[in-house]
C-alpha cells in the first residue's frame, strides 16, 4: 500500500501543478468546428477587409495576404454560395495587386469557367489579359485574350481599351511615346 501511495501522491501533485488549463476534448473539437464555419469564414473576410482598408494611405501587405487567404478559404468551402463568384473576382484582383500573377489568373480562370455569364466575367477576362501582358510579359497570349474580350464583349466600356492594349502590347514606353508624338505631329 505504501508503494501505491508513493506513486499516486506525486502524480496528483504533478497534475495539479502542471499549469495546463483543463480543456475537455469535446470543447477543443467544438472550438475547431466553430473556426471552420461559414460565419467564421465571413468574419475572417470582414476582419481582414476592415484592417486592409482602415488606412487608405498605406498598403498593408500582410493584411492583404491574410485577406487573400480568407477569400481562398471561403471559395474552397463555399463555392456554392451566390457571393462566391464575387469573392473569386476580388481574390483575382487582390492577387494581381500583390504581384501574384499566376494566382490572379487562376482566380480569373476559375470564375470564367464556373460562371461565364456572371456580371464580373468580362472584367475577369480583361484583367486576365492585362495580367498576362503586364506582369508575365507574354505579349502574344495577352493580345489573344484582349481579342477574345473584344469578340465576346464588343459593346463593353473596356472594348476600346482592349483594342489599344493590343496595339501597345510589347512596346517599350519610349516606343509608345514616340508613336504618340508622330501621331500628333
Amino acid at each position: 500500500m505504501k508503494k501505491l501511495l508513493y506513486i499516486i501522491i506525486p502524480t496528483i501533485i504533478l497534475a495539479s501543478c502542471s499549469g495546463e488549463p483543463d480543456i475537455k476534448i469535446e470543447d477543443a473539437k467544438e472550438a475547431e468546428v466553430n473556426a471552420n464555419t461559414f460565419e467564421a469564414r465571413v468574419a475572417e473576410i470582414d476582419k481582414h477587409t476592415a484592417i486592409l482598408f482602415s488606412d487608405s494611405l498605406n498598403f498593408n501587405t500582410k493584411s492583404a495576404n491574410d485577406l487573400l487567404a480568407a477569400y481562398e478559404e471561403y471559395i474552397k468551402h463555399h463555392s456554392f454560395e451566390s457571393d462566391s463568384k464575387d469573392i473569386q473576382f476580388k481574390a483575382g484582383e487582390l492577387a494581381k495587386s500583390l504581384g501574384k500573377p499566376h494566382i490572379a489568373i487562376k482566380h480569373f480562370n476559375d470564375l470564367l469557367e464556373r460562371a461565364p455569364d456572371h456580371e464580373k466575367a468580362p472584367m475577369a477576362l480583361f484583367y486576365k489579359a492585362m495580367t498576362i501582358g503586364d506582369d508575365l510579359h507574354e505579349d502574344e497570349q495577352a493580345k489573344m485574350y484582349y481579342q477574345e474580350f473584344i469578340d465576346k464583349y464588343p459593346d463593353h466600356s473596356f472594348a476600346e481599351s482592349a483594342k489599344a492594349s493590343i496595339e501597345l502590347q510589347g512596346k517599350s514606353l519610349n516606343d509608345i511615346v514616340k508613336g504618340f508624338e508622330e501621331k500628333n505631329s
